[in-house]
């Protein structure tokens, strides 16, 4: 009977064993590289001019936020990497823990930072928080020391976000995203060809504006060809119910040549339905719908995605 009870105990627990490898395993089956690398501006001091200043740093992408957040907080806290030796990371600043939580980063640090300079104190808490926040699911971060909150002038834990600290002026506190695009561009066969791209996506601007800009610029390929006229503004573009209003300047219709009108239209058309909320595309021209453009082309409805013109 007790060979038996044995026999049982055994048995579960090799049984619990298992399900937990299992389990290890999905976890992390599941936590998958994403395609390619991002490049993070990563702030450091200046020793020279007592300034921050961004370092960017390739990292790999993946595609669980947590990982994203603590790799990204371990390479910042190894400290520059490029050539310039005067970029640092005070050997003070030590990061004792690190989470995130509702698009805030907690940073508890080492006493190393009681012993910093005032200057150095707002210095390497303005480089945090904006590296953080360079990460698209992060917005504010809030800094302890030995588990001690820094506080504001009213006493309470001190959220920080590049609004409210300290930094250069000549450092944007607009904070930017970045990611892969798909641009239609002609090729010498008057088809349109895919050209994949990574790009800065400012919070002020939608990625669909982004996208049409990158357009007017032009391809990165000397193999392709821009296909809306350089000298075409953008009025306004947004986006509602699946169909993107893009609103052009008369420079659009009126520089555009008549045997690539098809192509110019398309090359908007299929880059902004490569978007996921993005299913149509209507037309405007200073902010009212043409009829027509270019004799033949009804300008009056929302255009469709065009797989044909695709080579």
């Amino acid at each position: 009977m007790k060979n038996i009870k044995q026999m049982l105990i055994y048995t579960v627990l090799a049984a619990m064993i298992i399900i937990v490898v299992v389990l290890i395993f999905v976890h992390t089956k599941n936590i998958k590289l994403a395609e390619g690398t991002g490049t993070y501006n990563m702030y450091y001091i200046n020793a020279s001019t007592n300034t921050l200043e961004a370092e960017k740093r390739v990292v790999n992408l993946v595609n669980d936020n947590t990982l994203m957040f603590n790799s990204i907080v371990d390479e910042y806290a190894s400290g520059p990497k490029n050539s310039n030796s005067e970029l640092i990371l005070p050997p003070e600043i030590k990061i004792a823990d690190k989470r995130y939580m509702d698009n805030t980063a907690y940073i508890n640090l080492g006493e190393g930072y009681n012993s910093l300079a005032p200057n150095l104190k707002v210095l390497c808490t303005g480089a945090m928080v904006y590296t953080l926040t360079d990460l698209s699911f992060i917005d504010n971060v809030c800094i302890s020391v030995e588990g001690v909150p820094i506080k504001d002038s009213t006493g309470e834990a001190f959220v920080m976000n590049r609004d409210n600290v300290k930094n250069n002026p000549s450092i944007d506190p607009e904070k930017i995203n970045r990611q892969t695009v798909k641009l239609y561009f002609a090729d010498n066969s008057g088809k349109l060809v895919a050209e994949e791209r990574l790009i800065e996506v400012k919070q002020s601007l939608t990625l669909e504006n982004q996208i049409v800009e990158q357009l007017i610029e032009g391809p990165e390929k000397s193999t392709l060809s821009p296909v809306i006229p350089s000298s075409t503004q953008i009025k306004d573009i947004k986006t509602e119910d699946g169909i993107c209003y893009v609103n052009l300047t008369q420079a659009f219709i009126r520089n555009t040549s008549p045997s690539t009108e098809k192509i110019t239209i398309y090359s908007i058309v299929n880059s902004l339905t490569e978007l996921d909320n993005v299913n149509k595309v209507q037309f405007l021209i200073e902010g009212e719908k043409l009829s027509e453009y270019g004799g033949d082309i009804d300008f009056s409805k929302p255009f469709e995605r065009d797989e044909a013109l695709i080579r």
